[in-house]
């Protein structure tokens, strides 16, 4: 037999048997079409049938209440640890609560100064961005990256029209190899016989656009004449309108004034009527009052005769019903001793027939008795044993609650501490951020020989770079931005570098003056700062040289260097229309860049390298007199080529940047009298 289910669903046929018939057409039987839902909609019809939301909802109630019932326990066995807090007054209370809003608005406050301030720095940084941005060097980089763009997107465009044509110009050649062109021979009519058919063809076309100028005339005047008589008409019909409004306006009129005259007879009427069913109903009152009246007063006489009357019968019934009852209360007194009498034999008999009986039930009831107490028993150790199941699962969640307590409160004391030390943090970060500008008022930073513009360089130079980067890596042309670069270069003259040196503490033994410790550790301060500031500098400048290597790197992989042939200046000063100079004493000539020129063939190549004269250490020009017939002394150090420079650079990333070495001169860069800039 099989088992029967409670999901009426799966009892159900199936829905598509019923349509399999609908292929046969039965003569006399309607055709039946089978409904078509979608997939959600199905789902909703299916969970409809299975009450998936009732189930889901008597769940989630249940898990509800099973989870309030958990949070009261706990709640519960929290507040019994807690037997301090009843003692607390309402005032004390009323004042941690304010106390802890005071620390809640402070930290507020903080955290949202902390906000502004960051907000605001980030606008500071936005602003002098956009700033920057407005120099005339980001903005010709930015033209040059939008002409890089420009130049990019026409050179797509062209590709793509150019695959066009070609694609058209090969489906054109399909085409004609398809279909092939065939010579036509040409026709037998003569010249004259075309201009004659030409002259018939445009005299016809000239007497149809005759024909059809007329037709068009002709349709015009008919239509004026049209709408000539339809005006006439539509007025003839207003007229006629407007006085068969008059006449019923008049109808009206005189309807008006005759329904008002009936109207105000028949009020005068109505209020007549009104007043004679006034006083009909006054009179009507009156005779009511009068007769409630008299009836009142009958109806209490009535009352009081009977009231008595029934008063007197009550009295006399009671009597009677007192001597009656004792009567009866004697008669039940007598029964009582007979019935008495007679029960005491009855239980004197039963008594002694019961003696017997008792022992055996005494047996049986010894027996039932041993019987329950082994059932006790056995309930009382499954009991015992529930019970214990029962407290040691209330143990592990009273532990598991403990553990769950630890935690929150080990949470919240970290919470705690980081906040301390966020604000500790804060606070001696404020405090340090003091001192340093205390300490940097008093060295008066101004001491630093920075340049004010390396700033900008360093900037532009890593925009540009990371500009003919993308460019690079996009496919996009890099001339323009590294034609930007390199003008920036040459404006701001940023190959010559002024003459620096490392800068060190004295050695000089002044601690025997007033003031020395604060005053030399001031000192020792601002020689550190000056250190780290040439330290700094030279890392910019570095930076600014790998990103002009990488720049003309990248630029020469798509425009490569041509050798150019040299020529003797004297050719060059002629196409110029100079005169050649033999001698060039005349020109001025800095005292610290000399070049040494090597003598020059006429074609041949450029020199690799160049010497640069440079000043030589103050150790060695204080032992030479200062006067003008002694120059300063001078180092000759080759500076070598960019292609040997960009093989340093490479070999300076792979090793780790690896600080480079002291050359023996100060400043081993090419340098220029020629500044654009004031160095101090």
């Amino acid at each position: 037999m099989p088992i029967p289910t409670m999901d009426k669903a799966c009892l159900a046929p199936p829905g598509h048997v019923r349509f399999l018939d609908n292929r046969r057409a039965v003569p006399g039987k309607r055709k039946i079409y089978p409904v078509v839902v979608t997939a959600k909609r199905f789902e909703a019809i299916m969970g409809r049938s299975r009450m998936d939301k009732k189930h889901a909802a008597a769940a989630q109630k249940e898990e509800d209440e099973r989870y309030m019932k958990y949070l009261q326990e706990g709640s519960d066995w929290l507040c019994k640890h807690f037997t301090n807090v009843g003692a607390q007054s309402l005032d004390e209370e009323k004042q941690a609560k304010l106390d802890q809003e005071l620390r809640e608005g402070e930290i507020r406050a903080k955290q949202v100064k902390m906000e502004d301030d960051l907000n605001r720095k980030k606008r500071i940084i936005r602003a002098n961005r956009i700033l920057e941005d407005l120099k005339s060097g980001q903005r010709a980089l930015h033209h040059a990256v939008v002409e890089s763009q420009v130049v990019h997107e026409r050179q797509y465009n062209e590709a793509l029209n150019r695959e066009i044509a070609e694609d058209a110009r090969r489906e054109i050649a399909r085409q004609d190899a398809i279909c092939p062109e065939t010579l036509i021979p040409f026709s037998t009519i003569t010249e004259e016989e075309v201009k004659a058919e030409e002259v018939a063809r445009a005299t016809r076309v000239r007497e149809e656009f005759l024909k059809d100028l007329e037709e068009r005339r002709e349709r015009k005047l008919a239509q004026e004449e049209q709408e000539l008589c339809d005006t006439l008409i539509e007025r003839a019909q207003y007229q006629c309108l407007h006085e068969k409004e008059k006449k019923e306006q008049a109808e009206r009129k005189a309807k008006k004034r005759e329904f008002c005259r009936r109207a105000y007879r028949e009020a005068l009427k109505e209020k007549a009527k009104i007043r004679e069913y006034e006083r009909i109903r006054e009179q009507i009152n009156d005779r009511v009052i009068c007769v409630d009246v008299t009836r009142r007063r009958n109806l209490d006489k009535r009352y009081n005769v009977e009231y008595k009357k029934a008063i007197a019968a009550k009295i006399k019934e009671r009597a009677r019903v007192a001597q009656e009852l004792g009567e009866m209360i004697r008669e039940n007194e007598r029964r009582e001793a007979e019935y008495q009498t007679e029960l005491e034999d009855r239980y004197q008999a039963e008594v002694e027939m019961d003696e017997g009986r008792r022992q055996c039930e005494k047996d049986e009831l010894a027996r039932q008795r041993r019987a329950y107490e082994r059932d006790e028993r056995l309930q009382a150790e499954a009991r015992r044993q529930r019970e214990a199941q029962i407290h040691r699962f209330e143990v592990a969640e009273r532990f598991k609650n403990m553990e769950t307590n630890r935690r929150f409160y080990a949470s919240e004391k970290r919470k705690r501490d980081q906040a301390t030390a966020n604000l500790r943090k804060v606070l001696f970060g404020q405090r340090d951020e003091f001192l340093a500008r205390r300490l940097a008022e008093r060295m008066r930073v101004s001491s630093c020989q920075a340049d004010p513009y390396i700033k900008d360089d360093v900037m532009f130079f890593d925009d540009a770079a990371k500009a003919v980067v993308e460019a690079y890596e996009e496919g996009k042309i890099m001339y323009p931005m590294a034609k930007v670069a390199e003008t920036y270069r040459r404006q701001n003259q940023i190959d010559h570098v002024p003459e620096g040196r490392m800068v060190g503490r004295s050695k000089l033994r002044d601690y025997c003056w007033p003031g020395y410790f604060s005053k030399a550790e001031l000192a020792y301060k601002n020689y550190e700062a000056r250190e780290q500031c040439r330290q700094e500098l030279d890392q910019e400048r570095q930076k600014i040289l790998d990103n002009c290597i990488t720049i003309t790197k990248l630029a020469s992989k798509e425009r490569p260097y041509q050798k150019c042939e040299m020529e003797c200046p004297q050719k060059c000063f002629q196409y110029r229309g100079m005169p050649a100079i033999q001698s060039m004493d005349s020109f001025d000539s800095p005292s610290n860049f000399m070049c040494e020129e090597e003598p020059v063939t006429q074609g041949g190549p450029c020199p690799p390298n160049i010497e640069v004269m440079t000043t030589c250490d103050e150790k060695e020009a204080q032992t030479r007199p200062k006067n003008f017939n002694n120059p300063p002394l001078v180092c000759v150090q080759r500076v070598p080529s960019v292609q040997s420079a960009d093989q340093k650079t490479l070999s300076r990333h792979a090793s780790e940047h690896k600080p480079p070495s002291e050359p023996d001169c100060k400043d081993a860069k090419r340098k220029a009298p020629l500044r654009k800039r004031v160095w101090r």
